[in-house]
C-alpha cells in the first residue's frame, strides 16, 4: 500500500528528479502532487478507484499508477529519450496500456468468486 506522499516520492525517482531515498524538492514535489491527482481522477472516471484519494492505494495498483504519474510529468519535465522510452515501454503512448492493466486488476481482484444465486 502506498500513500500520496509514498507515490508522489517514488514517481520523482521514477524521473530521476532525485535520488532513493532523498526529499523532493519543493517545486517537484507540487508537480508530483498534481501528477497523483491526475492519475486519480482519470481512474475514477473509469471506476478503477477502490479508494479515497487521501487513503493508501492498494499494492496492485501502485506500479502501474506511478508510472501514469510518470508519463503525465514527463513532458514537462525533460526527460531523457532513453527515459522517455521507458516510461512509455510501462504505459503505452497515451497510458492506456496501464490502465488496462489496472483494469484487469481491479476486476480479478474485486470479482466475485462465488456463483450468484438464482431466486
Amino acid at each position: 500500500m502506498a500513500s500520496k506522499t509514498e507515490a508522489k516520492q517514488r514517481a520523482g525517482e521514477i524521473l530521476r528528479l532525485t535520488a532513493i531515498g532523498q526529499s523532493l524538492e519543493s517545486q517537484n514535489d507540487t508537480r508530483m502532487g498534481e501528477a497523483y491527482d491526475e492519475v486519480y481522477a482519470r481512474l475514477e472516471i473509469l471506476g478503477l478507484t477502490s479508494w479515497d484519494t487521501d487513503e493508501e492505494m492498494p499494492d496492485e495498483v501502485t506500479p502501474n499508477f506511478l508510472w501514469l504519474m510518470a508519463h503525465n510529468k514527463m513532458d514537462l519535465i525533460g526527460v531523457s529519450t532513453e527515459l522517455r522510452n521507458r516510461i512509455i515501454s510501462h504505459t503505452g503512448i497515451d497510458g492506456e496500456a496501464a490502465i488496462r492493466e489496472i483494469r484487469g486488476l481491479v476486476r480479478s481482484t474485486y470479482a466475485s468468486q462465488s456463483e450468484p444465486e438464482d431466486f
